[in-house]
């Protein structure tokens, strides 16, 4: 016990210490902006009990405003400070550090359910995958979603082992957290509740309606927005839910076309993201999967071999795929939730595969270190270039590396009026009255515009032209345009 208690504390150590290098420096995300003051808001609506203050927005982000605000309200107290432009970055470190901290933990909480060697091993895939490395490191939501709904499977794969009403409750409660990190976990449940009437041996009712219960019970204790009006709050996140998430989109270039963020790109959009932000290992682990699925298939299918854990996980994921496919809100991120069954499923096979999974993971830990601090910008290795990348689907900056270009202006430019589409991050740490927005300021008003690669000048800015582009890692991510 000694034992596994060092060699797991040794991969939390790692796991933390391997996203510190510039971390809360490499990206300030627009929706990252937004979180900290979401998490002011919470903070604020428990100090004063004002209680429907912390329910901060659609997602709902409640676990992410958690973990926020206690660094947070640490960090005001042991400084007396508050945001401004001078300690926003100080303030994005620290809670980027605690968010790292509360990863790790959970990759290690993962890691122990799968006992030492497979645990050992899934910790190595998982923190050698480049893309989810970069997510990992971000103020944000799908990692914490990932992580979560992943323990709620092995969990209940504990439970199915033991029929342990202990481990019935914790499944409950890391899918309660899972969806008051995001709503969309809610199609988890059904799942949950199918596979414990199924694949339970004994008062299969009595534990399906445990499981809800128990699960219903969680999201109502964590969620103090719940205890002053649950019916209107629960109302507000599944219509916010749909309105945001399933009918409104995020504009695209996909294929050389533009989609506006009232447009579908439609079925094909995960399919060539996955090819571009999946390494080889995620698609040798692809391959191998669907060639089981194929002899599994050709063999007598038994409804006895259709019960089984391994069914149900896949089952789950292929639902939430479906319903990420179908809503017309398409983003890479998305797919991070797809990680971690196919790590599981890798580290299966790592016995039969072991020479191919170490080489691939080795081609990991290059990209990791060639995109160091900025895996969020990863593209796999078989598109060899950018060109290649941004042709199938247009890249975004995504406030990566808006700190560096806020360096590099004022040391080749001077202290000047920027213009921006998303004047967020830039404006957390740059001298006020300094940073607008060009879709409702004048051009006069404005010394240079910086628009993200993809971004068109508008009409009233034809004065301008472009200067250079802002470059990291041979990937252009921002256009300088200076007055004629």
């Amino acid at each position: 016990m000694k034992n596994k208690i060092l060699l797991f504390f040794s991969i939390f150590i790692i796991s933390v210490l391997i996203r510190l290098y510039y971390i809360g420096y490499e990206s300030i995300n627009p929706d990252a902006v937004n979180w900290h003051y979401r998490c002011q808001q919470f903070a604020n609506g428990i100090k004063y009990l004002q209680l429907e203050k912390t329910y901060p927005h659609y997602h709902p982000g409640v676990t992410l405003c958690y973990i926020m605000t206690f660094p947070t309200e640490v960090y005001k107290q042991i400084t007396n400070q508050v945001y401004n432009s001078t300690t926003y970055l100080t303030f994005n470190q620290v809670n980027s550090i605690f968010l790292v901290i509360v990863i790790s933990f959970l990759v290690v909480l993962i890691s122990l359910q799968l006992g030492i060697r497979n645990g050992v091993i899934f910790g190595i895939i998982l923190n050698l995958e480049p893309f989810f490395f970069g997510n990992s490191k971000l103020i944000h939501l799908d990692t914490l979603l990932t992580l979560f709904l992943f323990l709620s499977f092995l969990y209940f794969k504990k439970y199915l082992e033991e029929e342990s009403l202990k481990y019935l409750l914790f499944v409950s409660l890391f899918l309660a957290l899972a969806f008051l990190t995001k709503s969309v976990a809610i199609v988890f449940l059904p799942i949950f509740i199918l596979g414990t009437f199924l694949l339970s041996n004994k008062s299969k009712i009595k534990k399906s309606l445990i499981l809800f219960g128990a699960t219903v019970s969680f999201v109502y204790l964590l969620f103090p927005a719940l205890w002053t009006s649950p019916v209107d709050t629960m109302v507000r996140i599944f219509k916010e839910a749909d309105r945001v998430g399933v009918r409104t989109g995020h504009s695209q270039i996909f294929l050389g076309e533009f989609y506006d963020e009232n447009e579908d790109p439609g079925i094909l959009f995960y399919p060539v993201v996955m090819l571009i932000k999946f390494s080889p290992l995620m698609i040798f682990g692809i391959v191998l999967l669907f060639i089981d699925i194929f002899k599994f298939i050709e063999t007598k299918i038994s409804i006895k071999k259709l019960l089984n854990f391994e069914v149900m996980m896949f089952l789950g994921y292929l639902v939430y795929f479906g319903i990420i496919i179908y809503s017309d809100k398409k983003i890479d991120r998305y797919l991070l939730v797809l990680f971690p069954p196919l790590f599981y499923y890798l580290t299966k096979k790592f016995n039969e595969y072991s020479k191919f999974i170490v080489g691939f993971l080795l081609v990991n830990l290059a990209s990791i270190i060639y995109f160091s601090p900025y895996q969020f910008l990863y593209y796999s290795p078989v598109l060899l270039n950018y060109s290649n990348v941004n042709n199938l689907v247009a890249q975004k900056s995504f406030g990566v590396g808006i700190y560096d270009l806020k360096e590099y202006l004022l040391k080749n430019y001077g202290e000047k009026k920027l213009g921006f589409y998303d004047i967020k991050p830039m404006e957390t740490m740059y001298p006020n009255s300094k940073v607008f927005d060009v879709r409702q300021t004048s051009a006069s008003k404005v010394d240079i515009v910086i628009l993200s690669v993809n971004e068109k000048l508008p009409e009233n800015y034809s004065n301008f032209y472009k200067k250079e582009s802002f470059m990291i890692k041979g990937i252009p991510l921002y256009d300088v345009y200076l007055k004629n």
